[in-house]
C-alpha cells in the first residue's frame, strides 16, 4: 500500500471518527433521560451521599442503666458511661424486662446491667463483671458503646489500681498501672468516620454506574427505534469501520464526564471537609483509564439492552454487589476465589483501591501501581470486546433491515 493511500486512510478514519462523536453528542442531548444519568445523577449523588453521612460521628446514643448494686463505684460508673460522648443515660431501669421494653420501642440502644455484687468483688480483689446488651440493627451506635464503655472501665480500673498503692509516688502508679504505654492513632481517617471511610469509594462507583446507565439507556433507544444505521450508513467517509464508531462514540462518553469527574472527585470531597492528602493531576492522570475503561465496560454491557427501561432492570442492582467486592467494605484477601475473581473485571474495584489509596492515604501514582495497571488491561480487554458487541449488534441490524425489506417485496 502506498504511503498516499495510508494518509488518505487516516484522514478518513479521523473524520469517520469525528462523525460518529459530533452524532453522538446530539444524540445525548436531545434525550433528557441520558442527560439525567450523565449530569443530574454525578452531581446529585455525591451531595445526598455526604449530607446523610455528616456528621461522620454518632454522639449521645440513648442507653439505660439497671443498677442492682446502688453503691457509690456504680453510680459512679454509670455517670461516667453518661458523661462520655458517645453514650447517654435516659433512664435507670428496675429490672431487665423494663430496660427490654424501651430497647424494643427504639427509646434507648443499650443496656448496662452492673450486678448486686460489683464493688464488693472489686473490694475482695476480684474482678467487678459489668453486663452490656446493644442493639446491633446498627453497627455505628454499637461502635460508640464499645469505646465508652472501654475507656470507662480502663480509667476508673487505673483509678482503683492507684488507690490500691497507697503511698506510692507518680512515676510508681505509673509504672504499675501502664508499664507499656500506649496511645491509639487513626490514620487517614483522624474523626474516624463512616463518610471518610466510604463517601469516596461511592464516589467512584458513582462514576461508573451513571455511565453504564446512560449508555445503556442510549443503546436500548437506538435499538428500540431501529436507529442503529445511522452510525453506519447515510454518508459517503463512513466506512463501516466498527472501531471508529467505538472509538467515536468513547470519545464523547470522555468528554463529557471530564465535568462531573472534577466535581466528583475534588469539589465533593472539599466541601465536606474529608480527607485529600494526594495530587490532584495524579488523581486526573489515574482516572483517564478509570473512566476509559469504564466506558467501554459499558458499551459492552448495552449489547443485552433492548428496550430504554431494561437498562434500570439489568444494572440498577448491580451497584451494590459492585461496592461488596471492591474490598472497601470486605477485604478482597478474605473474599472467595470466585468474588474475588469477578470483582478484579470491574474497573470500579480498581478505580476504588487506587483513589482511596492516593487521595485519602496521600499515596503517588506509582504506589499504586498495580489497579492502575490493571485499568489499562482492562480498557484494552472491554475496548476489543465492545468492538464485538457493536459488530455484532450491525449484523443483527443488517439482517433485521434485509428481512424487513423482503417482506415489504412479498406484500
Amino acid at each position: 500500500m502506498k504511503l498516499s493511500e495510508k494518509i488518505k486512510q487516516i484522514k478518513e478514519g479521523f473524520f469517520d471518527i469525528c462523525y460518529i462523536w459530533r452524532k453522538e453528542y446530539v444524540a445525548v442531548f436531545r434525550d433528557v433521560g441520558v442527560l439525567l444519568f450523565f449530569f443530574a445523577l454525578p452531581f446529585a449523588y455525591p451531595l445526598l451521599y455526604a449530607l446523610i453521612y455528616n456528621p461522620e460521628l454518632v454522639r449521645d446514643v440513648p442507653m439505660v442503666v439497671i443498677d442492682n448494686a446502688r453503691t457509690p463505684l456504680s453510680r459512679e460508673l454509670a455517670r461516667h458511661m453518661d458523661a462520655s460522648p458517645n453514650a447517654k443515660v435516659i433512664s435507670y431501669c428496675a429490672n431487665l424486662d423494663e430496660a427490654k421494653h424501651l430497647m424494643y420501642e427504639k427509646k434507648c440502644y443499650g443496656i448496662m446491667l452492673i450486678p448486686e455484687d460489683f464493688e464488693r468483688r472489686i473490694m475482695r480483689g476480684e474482678q467487678g463483671v459489668v453486663t452490656f446488651y446493644s442493639d446491633m440493627s446498627i453497627l455505628l451506635n454499637y461502635k460508640g458503646f464499645l469505646i465508652a464503655l472501654t475507656d470507662v472501665t480502663m480509667d476508673m480500673g487505673t483509678q482503683l489500681q492507684i488507690e490500691a498503692l497507697g503511698g506510692a509516688t507518680a512515676e510508681q502508679a505509673d509504672m504499675a498501672t501502664a508499664p507499656i504505654p500506649y496511645s491509639s492513632i487513626t490514620l487517614y481517617n483522624p474523626e474516624s468516620g463512616f463518610g471518610s471511610f466510604l463517601i469516596p469509594a461511592i464516589l467512584v462507583l458513582i462514576l461508573q454506574q451513571s455511565l453504564i446507565l446512560g449508555i445503556g439507556m442510549l443503546a436500548g433507544g437506538v435499538y428500540e427505534h431501529k436507529k442503529l444505521h445511522r452510525y453506519y450508513s447515510g454518508r459517503e467517509r463512513m466506512h463501516n469501520n466498527v472501531m471508529h464508531i467505538v472509538l467515536g462514540k468513547a470519545i464523547c462518553y470522555y468528554s463529557l464526564y471530564i465535568i462531573p469527574t472534577v466535581y466528583i472527585l475534588h469539589v465533593v470531597p472539599w466541601m465536606f471537609r474529608f480527607p485529600q492528602l494526594g495530587n490532584q493531576w495524579e488523581i486526573y492522570a489515574f482516572m483517564a483509564p478509570f473512566l476509559l475503561s469504564s466506558v467501554f465496560f459499558a458499551m459492552t454491557l448495552s449489547v443485552f439492552v433492548r428496550e430504554r427501561e431494561t437498562s434500570f432492570l439489568l444494572f440498577v442492582f448491580t451497584s451494590l454487589l459492585f461496592l461488596f467486592i471492591s474490598g472497601i467494605t470486605w477485604p478482597r484477601y478474605a473474599m472467595p476465589a470466585f468474588w474475588k475473581a469477578i470483582g478484579s473485571i470491574i474497573p470500579s474495584t480498581w478505580g476504588i483501591e487506587g483513589f482511596v489509596g492516593i487521595n485519602t492515604a496521600g499515596a503517588s501514582i506509582s504506589e499504586v501501581r498495580e489497579p492502575f495497571i490493571n485499568l489499562w488491561i482492562l480498557t484494552g480487554v472491554y475496548f476489543i470486546t465492545a468492538c464485538f458487541a457493536y459488530r455484532y449488534q450491525i449484523y443483527k441490524d443488517k439482517k433485521r433491515g434485509f428481512k424487513g425489506n423482503l417482506e415489504l417485496a412479498n406484500d
